[in-house]
């Protein structure tokens, strides 16, 4: 009676908890009232579709499904976190599809539908395999279908949920890729779930993410903590985290945030960026590689052997000496935002300087500006400039005459004051690409959608060489920027144009 009473309760403080906090957010994005009948359960069921905002009907894009047990109460809370985590960068547009309850006669049907086994009280326990039977064979399937799913799924569940979730990924673990469980109560019927983990650890597939989360103080989830630790396969993404000073109720908001990042840590929406990506090394003279970014595990080789995870760290920088073929693998949970990027490193010898040139000024580069339609950069010795003039330290491409379909050359001279490693990295929203002398340096052509950088090390001596930039920008809200590291640097610094030379 006792705990059927705390069930109660602790169903109408997630009702008000999410109409009070969440309700702004719920009106922001309206979910889809779908419904399927069950043919396992013999029963209509009712869903909530919530699609990415950016799903546009009739796209090709396909997305990760995320379904939310006690959906009349833990969409909102789940949606929200999702989407602030999306917000941020830290995870992919996702379906999120909640399972609301059934009720019967006014009963709420999750204590039969979340226990694996049937025990006296609650009396209408021991339903779990045909939930998860009506999730797998009947609810995925129709959701794959009607819906822009891309076949993979999770699944989310608290308290009696968060013990379907561990039942779910002991019992059918290939229907989900991450498994979500807050608070819940492991030792339930003299820990049947406990000794059926004992069990079934080493039969789990690989790459599986599992996250649990509750209040400080759960002893369910201490024990469950220890069992992993001793007998959780390798191949297990897995983590136990507990919050002070939280309700069962109220810890669900971190647990869920917490749990959606260490289900997705490694992903990120844009390639790896390490700096220099390419580049020419002297004989035994090393460099040093920086990483842009943060990744919870990037790994790297210098051989052209794809990374492990047992290989070394790669951590803000490392010292490289060429020849080197740099492979810097970022690895996500569950192996699935997986990334790879490559840069070659050869050895070669110092580009040549030329002596300062006659009848030189130290205003800025030289430009050619020219108007026309490309996909890429022109053939710029077949066109004739519409204007030409000085870009000193106060040009910007954004003042030029059109905003759009145009292209600029810029030509003169850069100094190097002393002998060694430069870093040049080019920023262009369209194509561009830098010369010294005849050698291309970086070559950034084509049409972005967003600003695309390359980068590249060479060594140089001291000197002055010729330089060539060119750029063309199709459409409005261009972007050009060269900057440049030095020997004695370790930050970029962007070039002040009035410092470059021109005939």
């Amino acid at each position: 009676m006792k705990r059927a009473i705390l069930s109660v309760l602790m169903a109408s403080a997630v009702i008000f908890v999410s109409q009070v906090f969440f309700a702004a957010y719920a009106q922001e994005r309206i979910a889809i009232s779908d419904s399927i009948y069950s043919n396992v359960l013999k029963e209509q069921r009712s869903i909530k579709v919530l699609l990415p905002e950016s799903y546009k009907p009739g796209s090709t894009d396909r997305y990760e499904v995320i379904y939310v047990t006690d959906g009349e109460w833990a969409m909102d809370p789940f949606s929200f976190d999702y989407k602030w985590a999306q917000g941020e960068g830290f995870v992919p547009p996702a379906i999120v599809v909640a399972i609301p309850n059934r009720y019967i006669e006014k009963v709420n049907q999750r204590d039969r539908d979340f226990l694996p086994v049937h025990v006296p009280d609650p009396a209408i326990s021991g339903g779990a395999a045909n939930f998860l039977a009506f999730i797998k064979n009947e609810l995925i399937p129709y959701v794959d279908k009607k819906y822009p799913a891309n076949g993979t799924n999770s699944i989310y569940g608290h308290s009696y949920g968060g013990l379907f979730v561990l039942y779910a990924l002991l019992s059918e673990p290939q229907v989900f890729q991450s498994f979500y469980a807050t608070d819940p109560p492991f030792g339930w019927n003299d820990d049947y779930l406990m000794k059926m983990t004992g069990e079934k650890l080493d039969n789990l597939p690989p790459d599986k993410v599992f996250w649990i989360a509750g209040r400080s103080g759960n002893q369910d989830i201490s024990r469950l903590d220890t069992l992993l630790q001793l007998k959780a396969p390798k191949t297990l993404h897995w983590k136990v985290v507990t919050y002070p000073n939280e309700t069962h109720n109220s810890v669900r908001l971190k647990a869920m945030y917490d749990g959606i990042k260490f289900a997705y840590s490694g992903y990120s929406n844009g390639p790896i960026n390490f700096h220099p990506m390419n580049g020419i090394l002297l004989k035994d003279k090393p460099m040093m590689i920086f990483v842009n970014g943060s990744y919870p595990d990037l790994r790297y080789t210098v051989d052209g052997t794809e990374p492990q995870r047992t290989s070394p760290k790669f951590d803000q920088s490392i010292t490289i000496t060429g020849p080197a073929k740099l492979i810097v693998k970022s690895f996500s949970a569950g192996g699935k935002y997986d990334k790879t990027t490559t840069g070659s490193f050869p050895i070669g010898t110092a580009l040549p300087s030329v002596p300062k040139p006659e009848n030189v000024s130290s205003r800025g580069l030289k430009y050619s500006y020219y108007e026309g339609n490309w996909e890429k950069l022109p053939d710029f010795k077949d066109l004739r400039p519409v204007r030409s003039g000085v870009a000193d330290s106060t040009f910007n491409v954004n003042g030029l005459p059109k905003k759009s379909n145009f292209a600029c050359l810029f030509e003169g001279y850069f100094e190097i004051v002393k002998d060694g490693y430069y870093i040049f990295a080019l920023v262009s929203k369209d194509g561009s690409k830098l010369f010294l002398g005849d050698k291309l340096i970086l070559d950034n052509d084509g049409v972005h959608s967003a600003p695309s950088v390359q980068s590249f090390v060479l060594p140089l001596e001291k000197g002055f060489y010729p330089v060539r930039l060119e750029y063309f920008q199709k459409d409005e809200g261009g972007v050009l920027q060269l900057l440049y590291v030095d020997p004695d640097s370790k930050n970029a610094t962007g070039v002040p144009l009035r410092y470059q030379y021109y005939d």
